[in-house]
């Protein structure tokens, strides 16, 4: 099964920490396997680091990860490390890495350098309820408009401007179905 998180990684060079949405495999129990590209945050931490945090959160916070690497962070203690995670998360999984295999990746956004990072859960903790609400459309729609966001820079014109196209559509129906800071984030996406 594929699943939309928030990875939390740890720079120890500069100390800094990162969150980032990702789409991670899950594989049986304890297996998580996820493709980084190559400049990210995340590839550059995990290049180095064994261990990081799958994050399980609301698709508002999956979204808004995409703007940049603020968050309210907690930090787990283990194995002499102290892990980042996103303290507004339902649940985290601590994952340490058991394999990275880079590869040269082509696809219609071009050519870049993939990690295949495969690693096992070790440890997993519950930080807060689930909340138990109705589904609202404006919850894909922004974790959408937010992958399509993340990809503008990667892109020519042409595409840039089918990708700016596809998030006004989404953002329409945001307007209509979201509240107020679904909207919000949407405005920022489209800046």
């Amino acid at each position: 099964m594929k699943c939309e998180v928030v990875i939390t990684s740890k720079n120890n060079k500069d100390n800094s920490n990162n969150r980032a949405p990702i789409g991670i495999f899950i594989k049986g129990n304890k297996e998580i396997v996820m493709h980084l590209y190559e400049g990210s945050h995340t590839y550059n931490n995990l290049k180095d680091e064994d261990y990081f945090i799958i994050n399980i959160c609301s698709p508002y916070l999956i979204a808004k990860s995409v703007l940049d690497d603020n968050g309210n962070y907690g930090y787990l203690e283990y194995n002499n490390c102290s892990i980042p995670y996103l303290k507004e998360s339902y649940k985290i999984y601590l994952a340490k890495i058991t394999n990275r295999k880079i590869i040269e990746s082509k696809n219609e956004y071009g050519s870049s350098k993939i990690m295949i990072v495969r690693s096992s859960v070790v440890l997993d903790k519950d930080i807060n309820i689930l909340p138990i609400k109705p589904y609202n459309r404006a919850e894909g729609l922004i974790v959408e408009m937010a992958i399509l966001y993340s990809r503008l820079n990667i892109v020519n014109d042409e595409k840039r401007k089918n990708i700016k196209d596809e998030m006004e559509h989404y953002f329409k129906t945001i307007k209509k179905v979201g509240t107020k800071r679904y909207i919000e984030l949407g405005k920022k996406f489209l800046e």
